[in-house]
């Protein structure tokens, strides 16, 4: 089982809740490198840019991305250009080009275009026009643009072969959701490569404060394990 970490990137709200501040990227970014001597191997990272971090990617501004992966040493990172992320106003055919253009410069890096029904008409110009869509470029369905809520059902993008599911995925919920998506995919995406995300039901309060759980991430990990879904599934 391969779990990535994701760290949530906007300018404005590093720092509070769900945010990293400025101070802890670095030793992020170290630990993804293999470069801090209190933890040996890397951490599997994936900067989600959300607010002014998100909008600059989509504008083309590929020398700021490029300084992002230098301080956190991601290997993927998710755009999430929604109302919901403050990363809205953006023109859907230059946003396109745009993201061709971030895909050829960073060849290493996966993109990862949110998908939902803001970003439907980005989505159609990058993944069902005349030109193929970048080889470095994925999409993650989530419905509800990060607020956690669950999909009636879950639809697999067509002729896409690499995508995750988001949505109100947790502890209580991972493994009926797991069969779930694994229904939706049987017929013709045995060959996919699907992952899952999750946050808001990974949370918890303490004293008042909204705090990443990692007791919750270890529940649904040894729930996942424990019941032998990775190898009976076609996913």
């Amino acid at each position: 089982m391969l779990i990535e970490w994701g760290v949530l990137l906007r300018p404005d709200k590093q720092g509070s809740p769900r945010y990293a501040s400025q101070e802890l990227l670095p030793r992020l970014g170290r630990l993804a490198r293999g470069e801090d001597p209190e933890l040996p191997g890397r951490l599997r990272l994936a900067a989600h840019l959300c607010g002014d971090d998100c909008l600059r990617a989509i504008n083309g501004d590929i020398q700021h991305i490029k300084e992002l992966q230098k301080v956190l040493g991601f290997r993927r990172m998710q755009l999430n250009p929604t109302k919901a992320n403050q990363a809205s106003g953006w023109k859907a055919v230059e946003a396109a080009a745009n993201l061709r253009k971030l895909s050829e410069a960073m060849p290493e890096l996966e993109l990862i275009l949110q998908v939902n029904e803001e970003t439907q008409e980005l989505f159609r110009l990058l993944f069902k026009g005349d030109v193929p869509p970048p080889a470095n470029l994925v999409v993650l369905l989530d419905a509800s643009c990060g607020l956690g809520l669950a999909p009636t059902s879950w639809s697999p993008p067509e002729g896409v072969r690499r995508f995750g599911f988001a949505g109100g995925l947790g502890p209580s919920t991972v493994l009926p959701q797991l069969e779930a998506m694994s229904r939706a995919c049987e017929a013709n995406y045995k060959d996919a490569v699907v992952w899952i995300d999750m946050e808001t039901h990974i949370r918890s309060k303490d004293s008042g404060r909204d705090i990443f759980d990692l007791s919750l991430v270890r529940v649904v990990a040894q729930k996942v394990a424990e019941s032998g879904w990775l190898l009976k599934s076609n996913l």
